[in-house]
């Protein structure tokens, strides 16, 4: 009944054993009829292998990225896939991912969508190191996904253990997060008593996260669970997971999550630091040309630092005023423009598109801590306007397009 290892039979597995015993339980494997597991593995290699029941719908949406890149959006990583697969007749899935380092993959139902959102509590994920494979039944029940696990690692396992005791509460959060939404498109007040039911739907979510990672410090399952608790979780619960969790397959995961927390430990310093009065944290970035520029250079006028992104609504609506301000004290101040959390080419293209005139720098994602300027000046909106004097102090401070910004360039340049 062991999993047949012989690559030269077609599978992906090595068999470690070289002697003629082993080759010929192998043969004798292969001509004889096998039971249920033994044909499984010994069958011709799927890496996803899934029977779904209970499914009103076909489609099944699944998500892979290298572990490696965990945190890396999609739009920079060509290794991040989406692959639409649909059911047979019978309700299986094969699937024959390419794997060549350990992979999160996610399994979406499309019937536990909504408005092209999935909803809390339908989806499953695991994780496939080369040569790996999974087999798993999956369930629709009462609105929620069930995960059974016919074969696999046991951390698979342990994810859908885990999954099984968060989707119950998920589903309840996704029921009500689509009420609030179909309110939302009417434009209904949802109510305080609705918001509060999916306020404590989170937070009974969010408990049996905190619980199973107690419960399982010495599981690398719970570093999985560790990084989608949010950031107080992990604080509270990262010491306790043992040394194999921190190396296991998951520690890009931690790593990041390490990181981050780095970055917001430094992000509340500088926001404390950072105050009307206080001297203005040097830098240097390159524009639009690659040459470097620093806010040294700039000493001897008033200056304005505008952190925003590509990606941000509100910044790009508060252009036509900063505009209208620059032209009308044209020569008097100089606005620098520092782009966060962007990409090179939305970056460019949204400088040519909104025809912005002053200087333009560009603050890389992936920045070391120490070296990020929006880090470094505890920014936690965007946009925020930091209006700096010509001796290098902060004069003032804007967090968002709230009104009073005109008003205060005018009084400083008056």
């Amino acid at each position: 009944g062991r999993p047949c290892h012989c690559r030269n039979a077609g599978f992906r597995y090595l068999c470690p054993e070289r002697n003629q015993t082993v080759r010929m339980k192998l043969v004798r494997l292969l001509l004889t009829t096998a039971t249920a597991a033994t044909a499984f593995a010994c069958s011709p290699r799927h890496g996803i292998v899934a029977t779904f029941t209970g499914f009103r719908n076909d489609t099944v949406v699944v998500r892979s990225q290298p572990l490696s890149h965990y945190g890396t959006a999609a739009a920079e990583n060509p290794g991040i896939r989406m692959d639409t697969l649909l059911l047979d007749a019978e309700g299986r899935l094969q699937a024959d991912p390419a794997v060549e380092e350990p992979t999160l993959f996610m399994l979406l139902p499309l019937q536990f969508t909504e408005e092209g959102m999935t909803l809390p509590g339908g989806s499953f994920s695991f994780v496939l190191d080369r040569w790996e494979r999974i087999g798993l039944n999956a369930a629709s029940e009462t609105g929620r996904l069930r995960i059974e696990i016919v074969s696999g690692s046991e951390t698979n396992r342990d994810l859908a253990e885990y999954a099984n005791l968060w989707n119950p509460a998920g589903a309840a959060m996704g029921t009500l997060q689509t009420e609030l939404m179909r309110r939302a498109q009417q434009g209904l007040d949802p109510g305080d008593s609705l918001r509060q039911a999916y306020r404590s739907c989170m937070e009974q979510a969010l408990e049996i996260n905190r619980r199973y990672i107690a419960t399982h410090p010495d599981r690398p399952a719970a570093a999985f669970v560790l990084a989608g608790s949010g950031a107080s979780v992990a604080g509270r619960y990262l010491d306790s997971l043992t040394d194999g969790v921190r190396n296991s397959v998951f520690k890009p995961m931690l790593d990041r999550i390490e990181q981050g927390l780095e970055a917001e430990r430094m992000r509340k310093e500088a926001f404390e630091r950072v105050k009307p009065g206080a001297e203005a944290p040097d830098f240097t970035l390159r524009n639009t040309e690659g040459a470097q520029v620093s806010l040294s250079s700039l000493r001897g006028r008033y200056v304005v630092l505008d952190f925003w992104g590509s990606w941000c609504g509100w910044c790009i609506k508060g252009f036509p005023e900063l505009k209208a301000c620059y032209e009308r004290h044209k020569g008097r101040f100089e606005v620098v423009g520092i782009a966060c959390n962007d990409t090179d080419d939305k970056w460019r293209a949204a400088i040519a598109e909104n025809r912005l005139p002053w200087i333009n720098l560009f603050n890389p994602r992936g920045t070391a801590p120490e070296e990020d300027v929006a880090l470094r000046y505890g920014i936690r909106a965007f946009s925020t306007k930091v209006i700096v004097d010509p001796e290098g102090r902060i004069a003032e401070i804007f967090v968002g397009e709230r009104p009073g910004f005109t008003e205060t360039m005018d009084r400083l340049l008056k």
